[in-house]
């Protein structure tokens, strides 16, 4: 994957997380939002973890053959 691509997928889903977040601060519950928020939290702190990983050893592998 590209590193423009790893670094949008990190903060997209993070992002999502706190849209969810901020939703439940706000005490913004309708039936819709919390089977999204099921259905979605855990692929999000999955890429959020995953991804920046990635871009990691993506950008030491660059690092390394330069």
């Amino acid at each position: 994957m590209k590193t423009k691509n790893l670094i949008i997928l990190t903060v997209s889903s993070w992002l999502g997380i706190g849209v969810f977040y901020l939703m439940y601060l706000l005490k913004f519950e309708p039936v819709i939002v919390g089977v999204l928020r099921e259905l979605l939290i855990l692929p999000l702190y999955g890429f959020g973890l995953i991804c920046p990983v990635l871009l990691l050893i993506h950008l030491i592998r660059q690092r390394m053959r330069k």
